[in-house]
Formats: structure tokens, C-alpha cells, sequence
């Protein structure tokens, strides 16, 4: 996710010192979010699931120098209470335990296996080791039990023979990433490959564990936004259509984000440009992507998500959420808001 060291934020971080929970059912992107128990939310790079009419908000607790992937529950997305640390990396296997730390963690749930699907950035120093790490639980507060990591997949485009990454070996990188369930039950993994040049779209097995085997190009899985070099990606679907918005590969400095289409989630995708309108729209508001959740009950109600890094103390880094909206022509544009609450949905 992160391969360069000079960054500049492009907005200036409040001191956590100034912490002050937002009103009652208000979001207020970029201010401090504290939980029910009035922490500080520790849920970086994160994702959310719903079960039964629960959200389930995953991400990477930042407070201690190995990273762990908090998990957190509301029922209005406004309160949540820190339920579990829903995988710590001590329990990854012993190759793997002293050199390794988690990114962008994401949850989708196997509802043939009944099992709570984790998917995640393995990385070591250096971000050469580049691999997706797999776990399952049996409840979505974990928890969670390590299965492997791997490169979803192995093909080789031309890579050199001393290429750092090993891609020619193992297949491309496998970094910035997401998970989608389509209507259909269909699983997909979206991710910054070829050490972040292009992106992969692969669709899971019925397990969601890992790759569709055997993996066929143009059927299983396709290369996406080709040497574009984007990474965070953040998918959802609208009206028969698939988007993606995703980040600019700058480092911690925030960019532009790009919104893609698509008739189905192989592509062919078509950039069509940055959706953020207002204030700091040309930097993404000082942040950048992780999630696009559709609300419950809302036809049509989504909920840009992303992360305001602050590199210096990463802990403090902060959130940034705000209502997509749809213009008739299915173009999509996400304004700046000061405050909002769910009625914003109302008004569209």
C-alpha cells in the first residue's frame, strides 16, 4: 500500500488532545471518532459487512507496532462498540509471525459454508513480499484462524527474471486490495498488482478462500486500468452497473481519486474521472479511498470511505465519510460536507 517515505497531507491534523465526539447521528469527516467507550476508532484501511441489519466495521488498529485487525459494531453507523481484535498477527505461522504486518483488511461472508471470510495485505519490509493472507471464523467478530497467503495469480507478463518482487516466480504483487459479492453470490478480489502498475480483478472460489480455478483470463479473472498505476481500490454496484473508485500510487501524499464503470467486474472499465466535488476535491479531501458501503434500507444510499493518513502517528489517522450521489446520466459525484447525517439520502 504505502512504498514511499516524503509525503505531505495536504490538511492539517487537530491534536488528539482536542478529542470531541461528534453530535448524536451526525459524521463529521476528518474530526476525531471516538467508540462507545470513548476511544479513539482503530479501524484503518478497514471495510464493513452487514449481518442481520448490523454493521460490522473491520480495519487496522494502529496503536501498537504490529497491527491487528479490530473489528467494531453499530447499528446506525454513527455509535460503535468495539466487539473483538478480530485476527491478531501472533497468530499467523511461525515463517510468517516476526516479519510480517497486515493492510486493508476486508470481510465477506460464505453463506454455503457458513463461514466469516477475512482477506487482507500480508506485507514484510521492504513491500516485496506482496501477498494476500486468508482467514475464516465462525462469527464476524472472529476469531479468525489463518489459512494461507498466496499470489491469486501465477501468470507471467513479461517480468524480469530479477525482478525484486519475484513476480516471474510466484505472479504479480498483490497489495491495495478489496473484496466484492456480487447479486449473483459470485465473490471477487480487486488489487493493486505488478508492483502497483495495474490492477487484478479476480473472481473467488465457491469457498471464497482463494482464486476460481483453473484461472482463465476474460473468464475468471482480468487485468484492469492497465498500467495506470492506482491502487485502493473501492467497488460497488448501482443499478446494474459496477464502479470503482480508486487512489494514485503517491505515497502518503493524498491524490486525485479516479471513479471507473464497468458492465460487469472483469471490465472492459472506463475511467470517468474524479467524482469529488468542493473543497480539497484535486487531493480526495486529503484522503484516500478504502470502502464504498451501501446503507441498509436506502435504495441507492452509498457511503464513500477513506482514511486521512497522518504517517507520523499513524493511530491518528483519521476518517473521512461522505454520501455518494448519483446524477441521472448514472455519473457519480461525491461533494464535500462540513456535518451530515443519513437524511442526506432523503433529499437526493
Amino acid at each position: 500500500m504505502r512504498l514511499f517515505a516524503n509525503r505531505s497531507l495536504g490538511f492539517v491534523l487537530p491534536l488528539l488532545g482536542a478529542l470531541a465526539a461528534a453530535p448524536a447521528g451526525t459524521f463529521r469527516p476528518g474530526q476525531p471518532w471516538l467508540d462507545t467507550a470513548g476511544a479513539p476508532i482503530q479501524a484503518h484501511g478497514g471495510g464493513i459487512l452487514v449481518q442481520s441489519n448490523i454493521y460490522y466495521w473491520y480495519g487496522e488498529d494502529r496503536t501498537t507496532r504490529r497491527t491487528s485487525v479490530s473489528c467494531y459494531a453499530s447499528t446506525n453507523l454513527c455509535d460503535w462498540t468495539r466487539e473483538a481484535v478480530a485476527f491478531d498477527p501472533a497468530h499467523l505461522p511461525g515463517d510468517l509471525r516476526d516479519r510480517s504486518f497486515i493492510e486493508r483488511p476486508k470481510v465477506i461472508f460464505n453463506p454455503r459454508t457458513q463461514k466469516y471470510v477475512m482477506w487482507f495485505h500480508l506485507e514484510q519490509r521492504g513491500y516485496h513480499f506482496a501477498r494476500a493472507g486468508v482467514a475464516v471464523g465462525d462469527g464476524p467478530a472472529g476469531p479468525f484462524t489463518f489459512l494461507h497467503a498466496l499470489r491469486p495469480i501465477p501468470a507471467d507478463f513479461g517480468f524480469k527474471e530479477d525482478d525484486v518482487d519475484q513476480q516471474k516466480q510466484f505472479g504479480g504483487t498483490f497489495r491495495d486490495m478489496n473484496l466484492f459479492v456480487d447479486e449473483d453470490g459470485r465473490a471477487y478480489v480487486f488489487y493493486a498488482s505488478e508492483g502497483n502498475w495495474t490492477m487484478y480483478v479476480v473472481r473467488l472460489n465457491a469457498e471464497f478462500t482463494g482464486p476460481e480455478t483453473p484461472a482463465v483470463r476474460g473468464q475468471t479473472w482480468e487485468r484492469i486500468l492497465v498500467r495506470r498505476m492506482r491502487e485502493a481500490p473501492a467497488p460497488f454496484k448501482y443499478q446494474g452497473r459496477y464502479y470503482l473508485i480508486t487512489s494514485g500510487c503517491t505515497g502518503w501524499t493524498p491524490n486525485a481519486a479516479d471513479c471507473a464503470v464497468a458492465d460487469r467486474p472483469l471490465g472492459p472499465w472506463e475511467s470517468r474521472g474524479n467524482p469529488c466535488v468542493g473543497p480539497g476535491a484535486e487531493t480526495t479531501f486529503g484522503a484516500q479511498s478504502t470502502f464504498v458501503l451501501p446503507v441498509v434500507g436506502v435504495p441507492g444510499g452509498f457511503i464513500f470511505m477513506a482514511d486521512r493518513w497522518n504517517p507520523q502517528q499513524l493511530r491518528e489517522s483519521r476518517y473521512v465519510w461522505l454520501p455518494v450521489v448519483f446524477k441521472p446520466d448514472g455519473s457519480v459525484t461525491i461533494p464535500w460536507r462540513e456535518e451530515w447525517d443519513l437524511s442526506a439520502f432523503d433529499k437526493r
